[in-house]
């Protein structure tokens, strides 16, 4: 009678231990979504900040007139290795005069998963690194980020490196009139008492806009309309205008009035360094570097500006979700803060104060420059991250 009911311990606990390994079909779905998912957001977040941060460290290496240096990013693995302990068994004590001894089992079981992560980080081949960094950027590039809702004064000031304006000259023949970007000599957000060939370009560069905006470009291409290379936009053109059909790559153009626009574009090695170049400041170990020149603030729709760029040396920055962060001589800098405002007109306080803090577009500048690093890349330089789940 013993060994039966001794017999009926170990097969209790077997059956226990065996719930334990198998759990139903429903949780274990659930508990593998929940994982994947989770995975991806980490994955995600790791990426991003390896990204962003490797644009923040080549902006102050440029600042500081040092060699800039792009790396690729091949992905995210993780591959978790199991292991199992089990022990089970079973012991008797007695229950009294005259009784049989009663059978008690004892099992456990142990599930230890070990996880790291691998990804790998290494330069760019010699012809991906053209192609990424020093070539112009692409004109399509240019027209999807200028059609689809960014901030053009943003846009203009990092990628467009010059403005040829070209008017009818008075004997009949264009004329030609060139605006250079140069960030070193742009002071004060080239107040009217500044005068530089890179505050040319930004008054050039806001005279424009101001002529556009709120203006409804040309819509119908006429029969028999004047082909343009690369157009953009066109705004009551003198003569009817279209695009000019095939592959060609032109710079950028805009036709307002009787005149011609065009944009020609930086590298992403340029923009980069068109940023560090803005970002000369001084700044002790506390406090913000800000850029000479201002853009449109985030979130306010009745107008208001704030520095291009602007980067944090405050510790408590860390207490705030930013953008992009790195070490860089011995210092942590911040920059990018999440603006979450949409107001119509500024306050006094609150979030809807116009001040650099709450109008930052730093974040952005980094996100235009992350994407344009992924844009100019071959399919298989960046890759996804990844997770390979081996149980």
């Amino acid at each position: 009678m013993g060994m039966v009911r001794s017999t009926a311990v170990l097969g209790m606990a077997a059956a226990l231990a065996a719930c334990a390994t198998a759990p139903s079909l429903p949780l274990r779905r659930e508990s593998l979504a929940r994982q994947i998912s989770d995975d991806a957001a980490a994955f995600n977040d790791a990426y991003g900040r390896a990204v962003t941060a490797q644009i923040l460290l080549n902006v102050l290496r440029s600042r500081d007139r040092l060699p800039r240096f792009y790396l690729s990013m091949t992905g995210i693995q993780d591959s978790p290795s199991l292991r199992f302990q089990e022990n089970i068994g079973a012991g008797s004590i007695p229950l009294g005069e005259g009784s049989s001894p009663w059978g008690f089992g004892n099992f456990g079981l142990t599930r230890e998963t070990q996880s790291r992560p691998s990804y790998a980080v290494q330069p760019f081949s010699a012809e991906t690194l053209t192609r990424t960094a020093f070539q112009p950027i692409a004109p399509d590039i240019f027209g999807h980020y200028w059609s689809n809702g960014w901030p053009r004064d943003l846009l203009t000031f990092v990628l467009v490196e010059r403005i040829s304006k070209i008017t009818p000259g008075a004997d009949g023949a264009p004329r030609v009139e060139e605006f250079v970007n140069e960030a070193n000599n742009i002071r004060a957000d080239c107040a009217d008492g500044v005068d530089s060939s890179g505050c040319g370009f930004v008054r050039e560069a806001r005279a424009f806009l101001a002529s556009i905006e709120g203006q409804t470009p040309q819509r119908m291409t006429p029969s028999g309309a004047r082909e343009v290379c690369g157009l953009v936009e066109a705004y009551a053109p003198e003569r009817p205008v279209q695009r000019a059909p095939g592959g060609e790559q032109c710079d950028p153009r805009f036709v307002v009035g009787g005149a011609i626009y065009v944009f020609h574009l930086r590298s992403l090695d340029d923009c980069i360094y068109y940023v560090g170049e803005l970002m000369r400041g001084e700044a002790g170990d506390h406090g913000a570097i800000e850029a000479p020149l201002n853009v449109r603030t985030a979130g306010l729709r009745g107008g208001g500006s704030v520095p291009l760029f602007r980067m944090e040396l405050d510790e408590d920055s860390a207490r705030r979700p930013y953008a992009a962060s790195v070490e860089y001589a011995g210092k942590r800098y911040w920059a990018g803060p999440a603006v979450s405002r949409s107001c119509y007109q500024a306050s006094e306080r609150g979030p809807c104060r116009d001040d650099a803090e709450h109008g930052d577009r730093s974040s952005s500048v980094l996100s235009l420059l992350a994407e344009v690093l992924a844009l100019n890349q071959s399919p298989d330089a960046i890759r996804a991250p990844n997770r390979l789940i081996a149980e």
